[in-house]
């Protein structure tokens, strides 16, 4: 679960009027609690992402970079 999942998680209980107070309290700590515990994308593991998601793309950006390193840019 990311951080925005657990915004939206958290405005819904905060707006929900059928929730018994204690509930949502218990809830809404939940939510507090997992949010510190979710760490943010750091580059490596967003880069990880990026090439499995798009492996095509990720190749060619490869490619680019060595052929312009290869000449001297």
């Amino acid at each position: 679960m990311n951080r925005e999942h657990l915004q939206q998680l958290k405005t819904r209980l905060e707006s929900d009027v059928d929730l018994p107070p204690e509930a949502r309290a218990r809830l809404l700590a939940l939510v507090t609690q997992k949010e510190a515990e979710v760490s943010p994308t750091t580059w490596p593991v967003a880069l990880a992402e990026l090439e499995a998601a798009h492996p095509e793309l990720t190749a060619f950006l490869n490619r680019t970079a060595v052929v312009l390193g290869n000449m001297g840019i």
